[in-house]
C-alpha cells in the first residue's frame, strides 16, 4: 500500500499542508518496505496529470489538509481515497491513517480550486 502526505517540509516530522495542491512536499509511505520517499511538489496542470501518474505508480491513499472540487474528483474517479489531517505533523497523521483514525473525505473541502497568485 503506497500513502501519499501532502506536507510542508520532506520529512515525516513536518506538519500536513494546509492546501493539497500548493504542498511543498509529497511524501511516498510505503506499507510493505516502511520507506518514506520525498518528492518536491511538481505543481498540476489543468488535467492534474500528476495526481494521475501517482495513482498509476499505485499510490491510493491520500493524507491532505484540504482539497479543492477537480483534485478530488481526478482521484475519486480512479478509486483513490483522500483522508483529512489538518494541522497535525505528518508522522502523527501517517500513524492516525494506518490505524484507521482518519476522517475518508467523501467530497471536496473547498468549493472551488485554489490558485496561488504569483
Amino acid at each position: 500500500m503506497k500513502v501519499l502526505l501532502a506536507t510542508e517540509s520532506n520529512t515525516l516530522e513536518g506538519k500536513i499542508a494546509k492546501r493539497f495542491g500548493e504542498a511543498p512536499y509529497y511524501l511516498i509511505y510505503d506499507s510493505e518496505t516502511k520507506k518514506t520517499e520525498a518528492r518536491v511538489n511538481p505543481g498540476h496542470d489543468d488535467n492534474h496529470s500528476g495526481l494521475i501518474n501517482l495513482v498509476n505508480e499505485g499510490v491510493l491513499y491520500f493524507i491532505i489538509g484540504n482539497t479543492g472540487p477537480n483534485a478530488f474528483n481526478v482521484l475519486n474517479d480512479r478509486n483513490a481515497e483522500l483522508y483529512l489531517a489538518r494541522g497535525i505533523v505528518a508522522k502523527d497523521a501517517l500513524d492516525a491513517f494506518l490505524n484507521k483514525k482518519l476522517e475518508r473525505l467523501t467530497k471536496a473541502t473547498l468549493k472551488r480550486p485554489i490558485r496561488r497568485n504569483k
